[in-house]
């Protein structure tokens, strides 16, 4: 069965969407447009915690046209995936998740678009293998735009506007619906391109020739497939960096020197100073006026003891406000070098790092430097300042006193190396196993429509509840140990105390003059509680510094290539050809991996149509990354009209591309802030590009027209809107070389037609690089450029 529009549909059959009457009888599978990969094996990736059946596996390998792949990758089905697949082609990600579904053996299949992301070949073997062979008994909605499979189904549903029109086989329908004669005929129209009739453009990912001929590897005593190496080399995904150890007083200086440099640290210690002198002042003062001399004047006394603790109050007052300013500048600092270094750091990092370990840097790290840690350094200066003055005062008055003082500390201070070695480990703990919950998190609510197809919302639900229990876990101990911690040191400071007042009052008189017995009694209460909260906000403050140790970990990540190059800019007309030449080109994507394009070398004409084609893994989007410097080549050249774009900043190489990306990117906001980014052009330039590329009438229909809402990645609109918005943005900048990369996958071939037509149109003399599935695509082009294996095979 086959509808040929919205992806919503097969949603609805999945719970995602509230519709009024479904019943489903028997357990369901769903292979949604926009792919869902986990992170984990391919393996197990396609399992999704079933037992591993060997013959079951092999045979659906083969039925989704998966084992040359795996035959090309080092290690096989145990080569690990990327979040969110991202080392992985279109293709491949659509083949495994729909050998996910295969694999579970369902009554009913929801395919939504899953021919989208292969080309013809490859399609017609899935179809033939897969939905007409293991699935030939089982119960299959298919929703597609491609019409060739139309003969070969049921039953078909034509929809219009959200509502089924007609249905029946395909003979009836082209009799009677002239809607669906129009989608067929637009579908046949596009197959015919003027001056190449009988001329067949090869894309050549599998043919069912190959697919019989290639003998599959079987090992009776093993499940992976083809793997070259031991699996454990295959890791993608490193383990957390953690520091260990005491945190380095590197790091306490970046964060006290962030802001203002030492000068803001000595400003701090002078107020700081200034204002336990003042607070020590009005205590001598008073122990001076009451020690029992001569007659005071009341009036001069009060009047001095308010000048002193007004002093007092305004040098606090400064402290803190001096604390804060600081402490916000370090924080804006430290944030702004990791979010330039995060923006900056090349495609390779983001291959190898989970974005929860990214968030959690960014929220739960950030967070302490901007609120605990600027008071707990504040606190903290504080706080060592009144124990030295409290223990001097102390001594002073009370000098035998100071033989209790001594043993008061150095426990103390033992007491907290042993419990400050557990506090900072742990903390680290905490921030490492803070990532995985947010990973699982956002990975869970991208494949809710798969999850609960298949039925493993208790297995997911119960992989959650275990990550947030490890990461609490850490937290729990943490403030045990505190506990533990605060008990002791109240228990010493107790007794030292009770001993301290014990000898001053059996000692006699002359020892110690009575009018500072008071005083000495006084300071002595204070010290207890001084050291203790002294002792406890070191402690907390060498913990958040561990935030400041994670954030600065990101700060100094790798970079790309400069931004701008001052000694070489590129002159205002450039580009205004777009002649391209690349020689004996090869990229990597990280070291010590594979060539991905082996020794590419080509030229492109100005205003040339080129085609690029080749089966899964070939290096047709590795091209596109290299032209772009998404990937620096490992040797080669690619000059463009006349430049080495090696020599240029990226902001000036890329500002000057045009590119609609395979996975459309649209950001939330509005229609017009997704199609002008940057506001630089009129009301009326932006309806002419949304009448080019089909979506006017759709934008003109919703109520707030231009400022209609984009919710983020676009998940409002389907995915052939977005990648029509995407191509919205391409014409409004009228780029001289247009990079189009599977651009028209997800639309219909009326759709399709149009778009190609509008190239030929708007783009007739710019330089524009397509790389397609569909032979319609390419064939308006001036030359068909075959890759295999990251080699060029002839053009």
């Amino acid at each position: 069965q086959l509808y040929p529009r919205r992806p919503e549909r097969c949603y609805a059959l999945s719970e995602s969407v509230h519709i009024q009457e479904v019943s489903v009888y028997g357990t369901t599978a769903c292979v949604t447009q926009t792919a869902w990969i986990r992170n984990g094996t391919i393996q197990e990736n396609i399992l999704f915690g079933q037992p591993m059946h060997p013959e079951t596996y092999k045979t659906v390998l083969h039925a989704c046209c998966l084992q040359k792949d795996l035959e090309m990758m080092e290690f096989g089905d145990q080569t690990e995936i990327g979040e969110r697949g991202i080392n992985l082609s279109g293709g491949q990600k659509q083949r495994i998740q729909l050998a996910r579904a295969v694999y579970q053996d369902c009554d009913i299949y929801l395919l939504d678009d899953i021919f989208s992301a292969v080309d013809a070949h490859t399609g017609s073997t899935i179809f033939k293998e897969c939905l007409k062979g293991l699935l030939k008994n089982k119960t299959v909605l298919l929703v597609t735009h491609q019409v060739d499979f139309l003969r070969n189904v049921d039953t078909v549903f034509v929809m219009k506007n959200g509502a089924i029109i007609q249905s029946g086989v395909y003979g009836d329908l082209l009799d009677s619906c002239s809607d669906f004669l129009a989608l067929v005929a637009a579908h046949h129209s596009s197959m015919e391109a003027p001056g190449v009739q009988g001329h067949t453009v090869q894309n050549t990912e599998y043919s069912p020739a190959t697919v019989n001929s290639k003998p599959i590897k079987e090992n009776s005593n093993t499940t992976a497939i083809a793997p070259s190496n031991e699996a454990g080399s295959s890791k993608l995904i490193e383990e957390e960096e953690k520091a260990s150890g005491q945190v380095s007083w590197h790091v306490y200086k970046l964060y006290i020197t962030q802001a203002w440099g030492w000068w803001g640290v000595l400003l701090i210690l002078a107020i700081s100073v200034l204002t336990e002198g003042s607070r020590m002042a009005s205590n001598y003062w008073l122990s001076y006026e009451t020690s029992g001399g001569t007659i005071f004047d009341i009036s001069m006394f009060l009047g001095v003891y308010a000048s002193i603790v007004s002093a007092s109050v305004v040098f606090q007052f400064i402290s803190l406000l001096f604390i804060a300013f600081l402490g916000l500048k370090s924080a804006q600092a430290f944030f702004g070098k990791m979010f330039n270094s995060i923006l900056r750091a090349p495609m390779s990092f983001f291959d190898t790092t989970p974005s929860g370990r990214i968030l959690s840097r960014v929220s739960a790290d950030q967070t302490k430097i901007d609120t605990a840690l600027l008071f707990y350094m504040g606190i903290g200066v504080s706080m060592c300042i009144s124990v030295v003055s409290s223990i001097a005062v102390t001594c002073q008055v009370a000098w035998p006193s100071a033989i209790a003082v001594l043993p008061l500390l150095l426990l103390n201070i033992w007491y907290r190396n042993r419990y400050i070695a557990t506090s900072r480990g742990l903390t680290r703990l905490q921030g490492v196993t803070n990532a995985p919950v947010i990973d699982h998190l956002t990975e869970t609510i991208l494949g809710a429509p798969t999850i609960r197809c298949l039925g493993k919302e208790d297995g997911f639900y119960q992989t959650n509840l275990d990550r947030i229990n490890s990461n609490l876990r850490m937290s729990f101990h943490n403030y045990a140990a505190n506990e533990w911690f605060g008990f002791r040191l109240e228990l010493i400071g107790t007794l030292v105390l009770s001993i301290t007042a014990f000898l001053m009052i059996s000692l006699p008189s002359n020892f110690i003059k009575k009018e500072f017995v008071g005083m000495s009694l006084s300071y002595g209460l204070s010290l207890n509680s001084l050291v203790y909260f002294a002792i406890s906000i070191s402690c907390m403050l060498e913990n958040d510094m561990v935030s400041v140790e994670r954030v600065n970990q990101y700060s100094a990540l790798p970079s790309e290539a400069a931004w701008a190059v001052s000694d070489c800019l590129p002159s205002a007309n450039w580009l205004q050809r777009g002649d391209i030449d690349i020689k004996d080109l090869e990229v990597r994507y990280r070291p010590n991996t594979p060539l991905i394009l082996k020794g590419i070398t080509m030229s492109i004409r100005s205003g040339e149509k080129i085609g690029v084609v080749g089966r899964t893994g070939s290096g047709k989007s590795t091209l596109v990354q290299a032209l772009f410097r998404l990937v620096e080549p490992a040797k080669g050249q690619i000059v463009i009209d006349g430049v080495d774009i090696c020599t240029l900043g990226l902001h000036d190489l890329r500002s000057r591309f045009g590119v609609i990306p395979q996975e459309p990117a649209l950001f939330e906001g509005t229609v017009r802030s997704n199609i002008d980014p940057i506001g630089q052009y009129s009301e009326a330039e932006i309806w002419q590009a949304l009448e080019c590329c089909q979506l006017k009438d759709t934008v003109a229909a919703k109520p707030e027209k231009l400022d209609a809402l984009v919710a983020g990645m676009g998940e409002n609109w389907s995915v052939g809107q977005r990648q029509l918005l995407c191509f919205g943005r391409v014409i409004l900048k009228r780029s001289q070389i247009l990079f189009m990369d599977e651009a028209t996958a997800s639309v219909d071939s009326q759709t399709d037609a149009a778009i190609q037509r509008i190239i030929r149109e708007e783009f007739r003399e710019c330089t524009v690089i397509s790389i397609a599935h569909r032979v319609p695509t390419v064939m308006d082009s001036d030359r068909v450029v075959v890759l295999d294996a990251g080699v060029s095979e002839r053009v």
